[in-house]
């Protein structure tokens, strides 16, 4: 029986990256029988047909799929996967070797819906910085709880998954938009009764200068921020759909989280160079219809304190834009 399926999305990226990361996989220590490895071709100029050649196991497939962007591709890796357990990873990363056991008997013996993961981040030749920090919450809890202890991230390759979770709920990704990791986050781990936060440090993100992230270019960044705008629109609206059915512990989860996403699409805006007057305008006409803006008081880190008393009016966005970079920080 399988219990782990890897989904890797893939388009037009060179062969010897994919290698890596598929090998990165096969040389965890597990049974041939207990895991697959599904790599989602989504719709490349040249299609990676080499992998079907270069791994003949019947446990990696190959799928070509019509372009739709990493979301969609991730949407059919559910659909075609048979484990129990579902990780993505990114053709352009890998897993640390040997590192994945740990996690495999953890999940065997305690059967979380979500199991949560550290990972390194590598720039070219740098050394590699683990993140996030210091590990708080051992004990298992819920995915609502700890979107209220944590910044949740936007990947969605720092955890493993049960695959029910997201068949049973509906959960996927929105297709054709950025930040759609985001939303499939949220929403599944609004959903999971149970969570591990585990210190196994498992992955490792590769930063490319050509990777998706890491485009500046003017259409880009306008259709990044519309699609941060329309999330949290679509947030709201699932939210206010679940109101009568959540529990204060989702809701507050979910309160948070939004937040935060309110925060970086105010910081994003600033990023992108716009003014302080620009900033606030967009705050008042998309964010506060829905109860997003002003930025609320709440007992949130220091850094977010501060950064909403000057957030909430234009004076103080004015003081901000002095502050932070015109241009968004090189992260994955």
């Amino acid at each position: 029986m399988i219990f782990i399926s890897f989904i890797i999305p893939h388009y037009n990226l060179p062969a010897p990256l994919v290698e890596r990361c598929i090998r990165s996989i096969i040389g965890q220590k597990m049974t041939v029988e207990s895991y697959e490895i599904i790599v989602v071709d989504d719709g490349s100029q040249q299609p990676p047909l080499w992998i079907e050649e270069k791994f003949p196991e019947t446990h990696v497939k190959l799928i070509q799929a019509p372009h739709g962007g990493p979301g969609a591709a991730r949407n059919r890796g559910i659909e075609e996967a048979q484990g129990r357990y579902l990780q993505f990873v990114d053709a352009d990363d890998c897993l640390l070797h040997d590192t994945l056991a740990p996690c495999i008997e953890l999940l065997h013996n305690e059967q979380p819906q979500i199991l949560r993961i550290r990972y390194t981040v590598t720039h070219n030749n740098s050394p590699a910085t683990v993140k996030p920090g210091p590990l708080k919450t051992g004990n298992t809890i819920s995915g609502a709880q700890y979107m209220i202890q944590e910044h949740l991230s936007g990947s969605p390759c720092t955890y493993i998954f049960e695959r029910d979770l997201a068949t049973r709920h509906n959960v996927r990704f929105e297709p054709g938009v950025y930040h759609e990791d985001e939303e499939f986050n949220t929403k599944l781990h609004y959903y999971a009764k149970s969570l591990i936060d585990s210190n196994a440090t498992v992955y490792n993100y590769c930063v490319r200068p050509d990777s998706i992230t890491s485009n500046n270019n003017r259409q880009f960044e306008d259709k990044r921020i519309n699609d941060l705008l329309a999330l949290l629109e679509r947030l709201t609206a699932f939210g206010n759909e679940h109101r009568e059915t959540s529990n204060s512990i989702q809701r507050r989860g979910l309160a948070h989280k939004m937040t935060m996403l309110t925060v970086d699409t105010i910081l994003n805006l600033m990023y992108d160079g716009r003014s302080a007057r620009e900033i606030h305008h967009i705050c008042t006409t998309r964010l506060q219809p829905l109860g997003l803006y002003p930025l609320p008081y709440a007992p949130y880190v220091f850094k977010y304190k501060i950064f909403r008393l000057f957030a909430n009016h234009t004076a103080g966005l004015k003081i901000l834009r002095l502050i932070i970079p015109r241009h968004k920080p090189p992260k994955k």
